[in-house]
């Protein structure tokens, strides 16, 4: 039977715990590319200018929709 030992130079396993977990967050943020300024007024405007676009896409189906159900279902269009 095979016995291994922890070498000295290895780091002992470390108890998981808020402390670690605060540690490793802070190491992974230091390896974000984090955008410029100019990248990142780029994508603003690419995700509002989307929005808008969905958006109004969205209102003009939903009152197409609605006003075409209410004419559909209440007296076929006659009040």
């Amino acid at each position: 039977m095979a016995v291994t030992t922890r070498r000295r130079d290895e780091p002992a396993a470390q108890q998981p715990g808020i402390g670690q977990f605060l540690r490793d967050v802070y190491d992974e943020l230091r390896k974000v590319v984090w955008p410029t300024g100019p990248e990142l007024y780029r994508y603003t405007m690419v995700v509002i200018f989307t929005v808008l676009v969905l958006g109004v896409f969205i209102g003009g189906a939903d009152y197409f929709l609605a006003e075409a159900a209410r004419r559909t279902i209440y007296n076929n269009g006659a009040h």
